[in-house]
């Protein structure tokens, strides 16, 4: 898809290195990997998109901005 132009990558981790970096730093008790250091910068870029994951644990404990709840969309729960 990305050789075909259907899906474009937005996003430069190496323009965004020093802000993963803190992110990185801030989350290190839960060892998030580069994709959800990714997403928490995207979502702190992007505020208006809400962040759609089936990690939801770590996600409800993830801040944009330090402060901020980052919007998810979640499957259900198991049951």
């Amino acid at each position: 898809m990305l050789r075909d132009n259907i899906v474009r990558l937005a996003f430069n981790c190496e323009s965004e290195i020093e802000h993963l970096y803190d992110l990185a730093k801030r989350y290190a008790d839960r060892h998030p990997d580069l994709a959800d250091l990714c997403l928490i910068r995207m979502s702190e870029l992007h505020p208006s998109h809400t962040l759609i994951t089936v990690d939801e644990e770590d996600f409800r404990i993830y801040r944009r901005n330090k402060r901020e709840a980052i919007p998810l969309l979640c499957p259900p729960g198991r049951r």
